[in-house]
C-alpha cells in the first residue's frame, strides 16, 4: 500500500499529511477523482473547509492586523442569512472607502457570519447571528464606529506558537448549510506543494507513528522547521495510518503559547 505526502506552507505554518491510497488513485487524474458530494462526506467537507479558512489567516495577516467581532441589537437583527450577509459586505464597503480616503493600501478580510438554519426538531439555544473578520490593521475605533448595527470589537491579532489556527477555528466552528465565510480577492493563496507518492513506504510511516512525540526525528526529515505536535490515526479495519503533523518555519520569531 503506498502512502501519499502532502505539504502545506501559511505564512511561517507548515503541514504535512501522510496517508494510505490505493495504486489506481496513485494513477488516476485528479479531474477523474472530482465527484458530487455524497452525504457521508459532509463532515469530511466541513472539516477541508475549516483547514482552508485556517490556512488562509495563517498566510495573509500578521500582528499588525485585526480580529473584529461584530454584533446587531434587536432593532437591527436580520431576518435571513442574505440579510446578515449583505450587512457584512457593506460595512466592508465603507472601510474601504474609509481606507482609500486616507491613503492606506487596500483591504485584505477574511470572514464568517455565524447563523443557525431554522430546524423544529433541535432544541438547543439558537446562535443569534453575528459576523467575526479577519481584516487589515488599521485605527480599531474607527473600524467600530463604521459598523453602525449594534456592538462592534475590534483587538489586534495575537499570534501564538501555531500562529491564528486557534482563532480561526474558534471562528469556523459549527459550520451548517452553505460556504458561511468570505474573503477579499487579494489574498495570498497558501503553498500546496506536488504531492509525493515515493517518500513513505508503510514501515516508515509506522516507525514515525511509534516516535509520534519525537522531536529530532521529524526535524531531521523537515529541516528549517520547529517540531509542534503530530497527530495519529489507525483504521482498525485495515490497519492503515494517518498523520497529521504541524511545524514552524525556525526563521519566524520565537512565540509562548498562551495559556487558558
Amino acid at each position: 500500500m503506498p502512502y501519499r505526502e502532502k505539504k502545506i506552507i501559511s505564512g511561517s505554518m507548515f503541514e504535512v499529511e501522510i496517508y494510505p491510497i490505493s495504486l489506481q488513485e496513485k494513477n488516476k487524474s485528479r479531474k477523474a477523482k472530482m465527484k458530487e458530494s455524497l452525504p457521508k462526506q459532509k463532515n469530511l467537507n466541513e472539516k477541508n473547509a475549516r483547514k482552508k479558512l485556517i490556512r488562509y489567516a495563517n498566510t495573509n495577516f500578521t500582528d499588525q492586523d485585526l480580529v473584529v467581532h461584530l454584533t446587531y441589537t434587536d432593532k437591527t437583527l436580520p431576518r435571513t442569512e442574505a440579510e446578515a450577509r449583505a450587512d457584512v459586505i457593506n460595512f466592508i464597503r465603507r472601510v474601504k472607502r474609509y481606507r482609500k480616503k486616507n491613503g492606506l493600501p487596500e483591504l485584505k478580510y477574511l470572514g464568517v457570519t455565524e447563523f443557525c438554519e431554522p430546524d423544529e426538531n433541535d432544541k438547543r439555544k439558537k446562535v443569534r447571528m453575528h459576523h467575526h473578520l479577519f481584516m487589515s490593521g488599521m485605527d480599531r475605533d474607527i473600524v467600530e464606529k463604521l459598523w453602525g448595527k449594534g456592538r462592534a470589537n475590534a483587538d489586534r491579532l495575537q499570534e501564538d506558537e501555531f500562529g491564528y489556527t486557534s482563532l480561526a477555528n474558534y471562528i469556523a466552528k459549527d459550520p451548517k448549510g452553505s460556504r458561511r465565510w468570505i474573503q477579499s480577492k487579494n489574498l495570498s493563496q497558501p503553498d500546496y506543494r506536488p504531492p509525493n507518492d515515493c517518500r513513505y513506504s508503510k514501515r516508515k510511516v509506522i516507525n514515525l507513528a511509534h516516535n509520534c512525540d519525537d522531536k529530532e526525528l521529524f526535524e531531521k526529515a523537515y529541516p528549517g522547521y520547529r517540531f509542534l505536535d503530530c497527530e495519529v490515526k489507525v483504521n482498525k479495519e485495515t490497519d492503515a495510518i494517518y498523520l497529521y503533523i504541524r511545524m514552524r518555519s525556525k526563521e519566524s520569531k520565537e512565540k509562548v503559547p498562551k495559556r487558558e
